[in-house]
């Protein structure tokens, strides 16, 4: 075996390896945090708005579990609010619930936990009141 040999097996080690890695990392599962992405970052001010004028609130959401149930409570704000509540899991999107507000007596949504994992997911909630849109969210560990 020369120089030449040695420099050309080499080479197609090299190549055959590089192949290999482009097949494998195109077959990996692609989770983007939202489907349409870019028409959201384009409407992301008035988001930004949303916050803000959460932010300015008295007082805001609360959250809180125990073994079956999610509590979401709103604070008092005239009307009933309307809109919807994401359970949102970084790791996967699959796993991602979404529930409309529907609110008892005391403001309250008690959301089931049967069917999600346990571990960290990001509650967030975008509702409106009297035309007012509001957003919030929350790190929330699922016990």
């Amino acid at each position: 075996m020369n120089w030449g040999t040695g420099i050309f097996i080499t080479i197609v080690v090299f190549l055959i390896g590089m192949i290999t890695l482009v097949i494998i990392s195109s077959m990996q599962p692609l989770n983007l945090v939202v489907d349409d992405y870019y028409p959201k970052a384009i409407d992301y001010q008035s988001q930004i708005e949303r916050i803000k004028r959460t932010n300015d609130l008295e007082e805001n959401i609360q959250f809180d579990q125990d073994e079956e149930f999610i509590y979401v409570k709103f604070p008092k704000m005239g009307s009933n609010p309307k809109g919807s509540i994401l359970v949102f899991f970084p790791r996967d999107n699959h796993l991602d619930k979404q529930f409309e507000i529907e609110l008892d007596d005391s403001l309250n949504q008690k959301i089931e936990k049967k069917g999600m994992l346990r571990g960290r997911c990001v509650i967030k909630v975008n509702w409106a009141v009297d035309s007012l849109e509001y957003y919030t969210e929350q790190n929330f560990m699922l016990q």
